[in-house]
């Protein structure tokens, strides 16, 4: 299994503007609003819950389209599931969420490694 990378680790990455980690309020994929656990940076409380809900909306989406493709196909090998983290980007900022729902929130105007940070979020235990 991989190491754990801790929530707080991803705050002192360059480029990373700030973060958020949620639960689900119950277990399951439907839909319902999501628990804020966790976030730091540059976020207020309330930004951190709008890109959470958001994060929680797109991430069911994503994961909707990652089910269908799999059964439609699961000896596939070429099929888009299963899926890690979804990025969104915006002119100014962007967003990577994972699955195991942790956000940040980008600076357009760094570099940032996007598969090497989605790689540290998908190892956050939450």
């Amino acid at each position: 299994m991989a190491e754990r990378f801790q929530f707080s680790d991803l705050l002192i990455i360059s480029g990373v503007m700030g973060a958020a980690r949620w639960k689900p309020t119950h277990l399951g994929p439907t839909v319902s609003p999501p628990q804020l656990v966790e976030f730091g940076g540059n976020l207020t409380r309330d930004r951190a819950e709008r890109m959470m809900a958001h994060a929680e909306a797109g991430g069911l989406a994503i994961y909707g389209i990652g089910q269908l493709s799999y059964h439609r196909a699961p000896v596939d090998k070429t099929v888009v599931y299963p899926i890690d983290a979804f990025y969104a980007h915006g002119q100014y900022t962007s967003v990577i969420a994972t699955m195991n729902r942790v956000a940040v929130l980008l600076d357009n105007a760094q570099k940032v490694d996007v598969q090497e940070l989605a790689g540290k979020m998908i190892r956050v235990d939450n």
